[in-house]
């Protein structure tokens, strides 16, 4: 009998919270627990990366924020912890350890142009005025170009970057070139991120249309499945 990845997520649920014993135990409870049970440090990661990312799942962002950080206590240097980590700060407006973090990282691996791509998107985007920020913003979204002229998520944070620095034509034009490249090199895009392209691309073409006055293109930029 074939189970649904809503049933499967339930179940797992469910799971999850008897092995927490009661809803309002902590994750820092429930690893207090599987040290007493004499688990490895591997085993305490995997299970905390496998709860943070059901909450993550169920945009309980609190909640995975507190696994992955007790992973990070326990190994401060895991890659994988802190790269979701520092999206995780992001989707929950967490932008000063989001910010601190990427710093941080950026500055251990100075060619990863996911980081850089990473904070460009934060200064680009954060609702918080103290942390939007378009030179900043640009700054890093053209570097991470640099490293991946191809990646066509990066071009979607160079679009950006130009939108909130008012430079309309060049946000418009970077974001074609993004439809462009993803419909060449991007492997596994969703449905929601094509909508989601597709937004930005219509975005940035009634500014630019506004701003010039003049009759704008067709929808031909736009992304197709």
């Amino acid at each position: 009998m074939k189970i649904s990845s809503i049933s499967f997520l339930i179940i797992f649920t469910i799971f999850l919270q008897s092995i927490f014993a009661q809803e309002t135990q902590t994750v820092a409870e429930a690893t207090a627990g599987l040290q007493i049970n004499n688990r490895t440090d591997e085993e305490r990661i995997e299970f905390l990366l496998n709860v943070a990312n059901v909450y993550f799942a169920e945009e309980e962002m609190q909640s995975a924020v507190d696994a992955y950080e007790r992973v990070l206590e326990i190994d401060p240097d895991h890659r994988q912890a802190n790269y979701i980590v520092a999206h995780v700060y992001i989707s929950a407006k967490m932008y000063g350890k989001a910010e601190a973090l990427l710093k941080k990282l950026i500055e251990n691996d100075p060619e990863d142009f996911k980081l850089m791509n990473n904070l460009a998107w934060l200064y680009a985007t954060a609702e918080d005025p103290k942390y939007r920020s378009g030179a900043n913003a640009l700054k890093y979204a053209q570097e991470a170009m640099i490293l991946a002229p191809n990646d066509h998520h990066v071009w979607s944070t160079v679009s950006e970057a130009h939108y909130i620095n008012g430079e309309y034509e060049k946000a418009y034009r970077a974001i074609t070139h993004m439809a462009s490249l993803a419909s060449r090199f991007g492997k596994g895009v969703t449905k929601e991120q094509v909508e989601s392209y597709n937004e930005q691309i219509r975005k940035c073409k009634r500014a630019w249309d506004t701003e010039k006055m003049l009759k704008g293109e067709d929808d031909e930029d736009e992304i197709t499945e």
